[in-house]
């Protein structure tokens, strides 16, 4: 019992959000329609509410009211390929949603916007007699930021971001527990906690219509408490213990470069991706079961993003966009649980404006994973991967 549940809580815990998320490991940078349809590669240019997110520092750039509400809805799907058998598994697919809602106010050199926005908010499910089943068959994680930020433009070239971010998360997971002879026993755990972080940024105007941006987002701690409960079958009898662990998000820095060329805005942008916070972790419980350190060796990342948009007239915009998204997963370690690989990722987008103060954005993404094999003891089949992503967002700006 105590091998079994110190995976289950391994698993949940450490791997919580699982490949289907849209970011190298489990960052899910997808947080409004049009950043999305151009690659994500708007920090230095985005002119909607969603710069709470992706740069407040650019509040500054517009006076008045602002709010936007979307969702990014993504239909996954992962294969595993056995390699002794040659079968092929796959994972349940269906819609995973990403809500998101920003709202701003600004006036001369000062702004105010508040965020709230799920970067961790999605699940995995394989089938209940995989090969796999006793590391994973279901694993959900839901998570909010409340993220109130503050921006000041000091004077014509320079403007200045801050922010705090309250973080909550609750977590789900299944598995089955291998008690040959016998039928399979199920392992069920659910827990939650919460967590503190903050964020900065700046926005730089160049000469010749370039613009300049630095972002920062910290690290945040979050301890989880859970709860483990075994369903067995006969003679065994059902129990329970509780368990804890801290995780460490990593940090996200992010510069960027845009330029304004007539109707045309085009931007490059590079994120730097702290995943080494997520080395190791230690896991501790009430009665010592699940007692445990274990090491992942992942690895900080770069990802490149590029956009461009179109303004064809005052009411209609076109953009697009390219990601190439590092994974931090060595091969080593690389299991069922968070079967990640490098990413390209391409977008394209549409905006209209109507009734002057409202716009509708709508996007869609595809992302292709890279083929990989896992050079992890038990599991050293292959993974490979493809997403779609439907993205649609409204804003009234006065």
């Amino acid at each position: 019992m105590k091998i079994a549940l110190t995976t289950i809580l391994v698993v949940i815990l450490t791997f919580f959000s699982p490949y289907q998320s849209l970011g190298a490991a489990f960052l899910i940078y997808n947080q409004d329609a049009k950043a999305n349809s151009m690659g994500m590669a708007v920090s230095a240019s985005i002119d909607n509410p969603s710069s709470v997110f992706y740069n407040p520092a650019l509040m500054t750039e517009t006076d008045g009211y602002g709010f936007l509400t979307g969702d990014v809805i993504i239909y996954p799907k992962m294969t595993y390929k056995d390699p002794d058998t040659g079968s092929r598994y796959d994972t349940k697919t269906g819609a995973h949603h990403v809500p998101h809602l920003y709202g701003k106010y600004s006036k001369g050199n000062i702004a105010f916007g508040i965020g709230i926005f799920s970067p961790f908010g999605l699940s995995t499910e394989w089938s209940s007699h995989w090969p796999g089943r006793y590391n994973i068959i279901f694993a959900e994680i839901k998570t909010t930021f409340i993220n109130p930020v503050f921006a000041y433009r000091l004077n014509d070239r320079i403007s200045f971001g801050l922010g705090m971010s309250y973080v909550r998360s609750s977590v789900s997971f299944k598995s089955a527990l291998n008690l040959f002879p016998l039928s399979d026993g199920i392992s069920r755990l659910t827990g939650d906690g919460e967590g503190i972080g903050f964020n900065g940024s700046l926005l730089i105007k160049l000469p010749e219509g370039y613009f300049l941006s630095l972002t920062y987002r910290s690290p945040v701690n979050i301890k989880y408490n859970g709860k483990a409960k075994f369903y067995l079958p006969p003679p065994f009898i059902s129990n329970q213990t509780n368990a804890s662990t801290r995780l460490t998000l990593p940090f996200l820095c992010v510069a960027g470069i845009a330029k304004k060329i007539n109707r045309f805005t085009i931007e490059a942008d590079l994120l730097f991706t702290g995943w080494s916070s997520m080395n190791s972790y230690r896991i501790r419980s009430d009665n010592g079961m699940a007692d445990g350190f274990f090491y992942k060796d992942w690895h900080n990342t770069f990802t490149l993003a590029l956009g461009a948009s179109y303004k064809a007239n005052k009411k209609m915009e076109i953009t697009t966009g390219y990601m190439l998204d590092k994974t931090p997963i060595p091969k080593k370690t690389l299991g069922p649980e968070l079967p990640d690989s490098t990413r390209h990722i391409l977008t394209g987008g549409y905006s209209y404006t109507f009734f002057d103060n409202w716009r509708f954005n709508l996007g869609y993404q595809a992302t292709f994973f890279e083929n990989t094999r896992s050079n992890l003891k038990g599991f050293l089949g292959r993974y490979k991967g493809f997403a779609q992503l439907f993205m649609v967002g409204f804003e009234y700006n006065i």
